[in-house]
């Protein structure tokens, strides 16, 4: 159980770095992917936004954040539990995060963009993108471990906790920029696609860099204060249905009911929605009207 609680408690710095994130993303990242991919001046890209754009993004970001965040900690926790040095374990975490998120985070670039989707371009620039999040994966491992020995007793404080996570996430998504920068290279337009040289120009490379990283290292910082609430809610939750299965199968049995009660209420509108299907013809809806 004490294996459930890390996992929960993974998922949960994951969870509300994704709420944090979501908000900020929806108003940043499509100003950070317009400079990345179009190079347009930072002036420019701020003008491509509007409150209309960043509530719609909003719902884009938050879902997929709710996916991506949570998925990517609690395979972080999951592989530090394999007997391989720290480098492969960061290889192997950012291999199976990329491999399996991919496609929502190319679908979210695009909707980001006003692209179209279509499944030919969810894995889209898959070889810059996982040799991204390898040196992600392998420099956050590296960096936490660091940390965490450097001053074990302040690593168990909610102070400790925020800046040895936004430290790491910084240090993790700088190191890993140029990965990013590649991608960015590879999703161009293919009508405005811009020659290696052009594309490649450190003021850009800094500029559309500094605002993800920032943003990454707030949200799962914020997000590692949760953690260890999480896990105690989790073992008191725990204890309490150990000690009263009965209360255990209740609950049990009330979602249960509500899941069943929701299906039938949504196939009972759907009925209600349904429009009635036009008579054949006269005949038969005179034949229908005297039976």
């Amino acid at each position: 159980m004490a294996f459930v609680e890390r996992v929960v408690g993974a998922a949960s710095q994951g969870a509300v770095g994704a709420v944090v994130a979501g908000n900020l993303s929806a108003v940043t990242e499509p100003v950070v992917n317009a400079m990345l991919v179009k190079r347009v001046p930072l002036s420019e890209a701020v003008k491509e936004v509007s409150p209309e754009r960043v509530y719609k993004y909003l719902q884009t970001t938050l879902a997929t954040n709710f996916i991506k965040f949570p998925f990517f900690e609690v395979t972080n926790m999951l592989v530090g539990g394999i007997d391989l040095p720290p480098t492969l374990k960061g290889a192997l975490t950012g291999t199976v995060f990329c491999t399996a998120t991919l496609p929502i985070t190319n679908y979210r670039f695009r909707k980001s963009m006003d692209l179209p989707i279509t499944a030919a371009n969810l894995y889209q620039a898959y070889l810059p993108t996982v040799f991204r999040d390898i040196l992600y994966g392998i420099v956050r491992n590296k960096v936490a471990t660091f940390l965490f020995q450097l001053n074990p007793q302040r690593a168990g404080t909610n102070l400790g906790r925020f800046l040895n996570m936004f430290a790491t996430v910084i240090a993790a998504c700088v190191i890993s920029a140029p990965g990013n920068e590649l991608r960015g290279y590879c999703l161009q337009p293919p009508a405005k696609k811009q020659s290696f040289a052009e594309f490649f120009q450190p003021a850009k490379f800094v500029r559309s860099t500094s605002v993800g990283a920032v943003i990454m290292a707030i949200s799962l910082g914020v997000g590692t204060l949760a953690t260890p609430q999480v896990e105690k809610l989790v073992a008191t939750v725990r204890k309490y249905f150990r000690n009263q299965p009965l209360g255990f199968l209740m609950i049990l049995l009330f979602s249960l009911h509500q899941i069943l009660e929701n299906r039938r209420h949504s196939q009972t509108m759907a009925l209600k929605d349904e429009p009635a299907k036009p008579a054949k013809n006269k005949a038969s809806a005179d034949a229908k009207a005297k039976a």
